[in-house]
Formats: C-alpha cells, sequence, structure tokens
C-alpha cells in the first residue's frame, strides 16, 4: 500500500471514529509545519507511531500554523 493511501485511509478512519462516536485515542499537533513535521519524525524514531499513521498537514484558522492527527482505536481491558 502506497504511503498516500495509507495516510488517506487512516483520515477515513479517524473521521469514521468521530462520527460515529466510538472511543479512540488521539494526539494533535499544532503548530509551524516545521515543528510539526520535526515532532512526527522524532516520533517515529523513538518507534512511537509510524509516519504514515498521521494526517496530512490540514491549516488551521491561524494563517503560519497547520494541524495533524494520529488517530489509534481504544484498546478495552
Amino acid at each position: 500500500m502506497s504511503e498516500n493511501h495509507e495516510r488517506d485511509a487512516n483520515e477515513t478512519l479517524a473521521i469514521d471514529a468521530l462520527i460515529s462516536g466510538k472511543q479512540a485515542n488521539r494526539m494533535i499537533l499544532i503548530g509551524i509545519p516545521q515543528w510539526v513535521k520535526g515532532v512526527i519524525y522524532r516520533l517515529h524514531s523513538l518507534g512511537f507511531a509510524e509516519m504514515a499513521e498521521w494526517s496530512r498537514l490540514m491549516p488551521t484558522r491561524n494563517p503560519k500554523e497547520m494541524i495533524s492527527v494520529l488517530h489509534r482505536p481504544r484498546v478495552q481491558d
């Protein structure tokens, strides 16, 4: 699966979970694009999350800020 296709699939899952009300864990990064990309890269290098698991960078209301979301299903104990 290509990285873009995988990323699109992850974004669709995140949106579906928000709409359906399914419980999920989300990490949200908001900041200038270089910072957001840097944090995603550092978390990847630490083995926390694959880079493709993050949504693409999307603009916020603030012109110089972007947002990216990591979505993971909540594990039931």
